[in-house]
């Protein structure tokens, strides 16, 4: 045991002294915090921009303002509705009709103003920017202008920029309204009758089944603690998946760095080749730990800042954290952890034994990235679907089992299943443990190498044969 610290105290020190790990470490919630700043900062400051309409009246004109008052009310409602999930002070019906009002036309980035001109050609030095109008903000070009065909079939949409496209859309989104509200008027129906027909239609409430105790006691509404422990489980699952996507670069680096330096040589005259790997595999551990620690620490703080600010936050994370703390899903997520991190640390430590230049890890690098895709594939298929038939048969697959069974726990599958997959995630291990020991000692100690490993497999397969 005493060996396998000192390994381990090498190792991850050699690793957390580098100050690329530190880079790397502080990269992650650094980008995150410009990546969200810069967001914000591109929403608040995109440009506001005049556009006009040409038509005899204002028919047009008006259906593309109201298409924007209807935006801005859904959004309204939207922020409503958060509101109350959230449990925050309610303003009064009229307050919130005003804030609402206020914020959105504060927020419009296109402006309406009159046309200069009647026709394209006089619109031209206008919409190039060669002259300006004039609007609330002052004097800009006209970035758009929407003009009704001759034979008045359609509106047509005319500007310099090509790539912004918002106004566009909502034009025709305009003109759909306005289409349905004059077919509804000629049918002698109000133009409400869609939106009342809508209102009039039967709801479609959630319910969860539960026994007539725990119904009395939770109801049967389906609520975020019924969602939660799938969120969670798939939260596992992921972070399963990084870890052991993390340790391809430490694993592959570090072993080909002490195979050059011959630095295997004089490490196995102090220890056995197990208690080396059982070092720099927990030493490699700890540092992807490290890390996934730092930065969980990071999102505590982010949200225990948010849940300060805005009351009603906590009651939103309690249910995950209940989730997190069930042991029908925590104590299988960490046996699959544990066992699927030792299974695949196994297999990239000994491939990269047999490597001796960073061109030839390459080389192993796209089937290796192929090989962690597939349970990334099989991870969004069960979030969606976990009693998919694919999913029951995927989950016995060694290589599959230990994101999968992560993510079948919140819809308690049979025990006997649990157990069986554990009890072979567990021989598969043990099985991948002993042939990565085979070739790390011929890679690490005999310098074998890639052209090698069809040899190794024949002599391992043959030594079997003979022994059955």
């Amino acid at each position: 045991m005493r060996n396998i610290l000192l390994i381990f105290r090498r190792d991850y020190l050699g690793y957390v002294k580098a100050w690329g790990f530190w880079l790397s470490l502080a990269a992650v919630p650094l980008f995150m915090i410009i990546g969200a700043a810069l967001a914000g900062f591109a929403a608040q400051s995109s440009p506001v921009r005049y556009f006009a309409v040409v038509e005899p009246g204002s028919i047009y004109a008006d259906a593309i303002e109201a298409e924007f008052q209807r935006r801005e009310q859904a959004d309204a409602e939207r922020t409503s509705e958060i509101v109350e999930q959230l449990d925050l002070p309610a303003m009064g019906e009229d307050e919130a009709r005003a804030a609402a009002e206020g914020a959105g036309v504060a927020n419009r980035k296109f402006i309406a103003v009159p046309a200069p001109a009647e026709s394209i050609d006089g619109l031209r030095p206008y919409l190039l920017g060669e002259k300006t109008v004039s609007g609330p903000l002052g004097d800009k070009p006209l970035f758009a202008a929407l003009i009704l065909a001759e034979d008045g079939s359609e509106l047509e949409y005319w500007s310099d920029d090509v790539n912004v496209d918002q106004l566009r859309y909502l034009a025709q989104d305009a003109m759909l309204r306005l289409a349905r509200r004059d077919a509804l008027t000629e049918a002698g129906l109000d133009e409400d009758f869609l939106q009342t027909v809508d209102d009039a239609a039967f709801a479609v409430p959630a319910r969860r089944i539960r026994t007539v105790e725990e119904q009395d006691a939770a109801g049967n509404e389906v609520t975020m603690a019924d969602r939660a422990p799938m969120f969670v489980a798939g939260g596992l699952a992921y972070f399963l998946w990084l870890m052991v996507f993390s340790i391809i670069q430490y694993l592959l680096m570090g072993t080909i760095e002490e195979r050059s330096n011959k630095i295997f040589d004089t490490l196995l005259t102090s220890v056995k080749l197990p208690e080396l790997l059982a070092g720099k595999l927990l030493a490699v551990f700890a540092v992807t730990s490290t890390m996934m620690l730092s930065w969980g620490l990071f999102a505590f703080a982010g949200g225990t800042v948010v849940a300060t600010q805005i009351p009603g936050v906590g009651n939103i994370i309690e249910p995950f954290a209940a989730a997190l703390a069930n042991p029908a899903i925590i104590v299988p997520g960490l046996i699959s952890f544990i066992l699927g991190y030792i299974m695949y640390g196994m297999i990239f430590m000994a491939l990269g034994s047999l490597c001796d230049t960073i061109q030839e890890a390459q080389t192993l690098l796209s089937p290796m990235m192929i090989l962690l895709m597939l349970p990334m594939f099989a991870i969004f298929i069960a979030f969606q679907d976990p009693g998919s038939p694919l999913v029951d048969i995927a989950s016995w697959i060694p290589f599959f089992t230990p994101f999968l069974l992560i993510l079948r726990m919140p819809h308690d599958p049979p025990l006997w299943e649990v157990l069986g997959q554990m009890g072979l995630m567990a021989a598969f291990a043990l099985l991948i443990l002993w042939l990565s020991t085979k070739v790390y000692r011929a890679g690490a100690v005999h310098g074998a190498g890639i052209g090698d490993m069809g040899g190794m497999l024949k002599r391992m397969v043959g030594l079997k044969g003979k022994a059955a």
